[in-house]
């Protein structure tokens, strides 16, 4: 996967890996607690976006079921083996679920944490 391009505050063009956290200067921003959890907002006073919501634990595979075409269920693992005969991974603890929805037009509308 290519890096991802940010404008630091020194006004150039920075490049970070997918897998390396990107910076953010908050020197000037303020941080608050709010009913909905932690706010950021930059010196402008504009919000700066979060992720939060669903969580990836800590796991060694995924399994992956399908309705048809559309995927419709994420299942993280840990632990299990690597079968050599089906070259798959098996057994191990589920640590994680998600569920996706589709409409009647197939479209994907909801991913649910289960």
């Amino acid at each position: 996967m290519p890096p991802t391009s940010y404008i630091g505050s020194d006004g150039f063009e920075h490049q970070v890996s997918p897998a390396s956290p990107l910076p953010v200067d908050i020197a000037t921003a303020t941080l608050s607690v709010t009913a909905d959890g932690v706010e950021i907002k930059n010196d402008s006073g504009n919000p700066i976006p979060t992720v939060t919501g669903l969580s990836i634990p800590k796991h060694d595979y995924i399994d992956l079921s399908y309705t048809g075409s559309n995927l419709t269920g994420v299942i993280y693992k840990l632990g299990g083996t690597w079968d050599t005969v089906s070259n798959i991974y098996t057994g191990g603890t589920t640590v994680g679920q998600l569920e996706l929805v589709y409409d009647g037009s197939n479209n994907l509308v909801q991913v649910v944490e289960v």
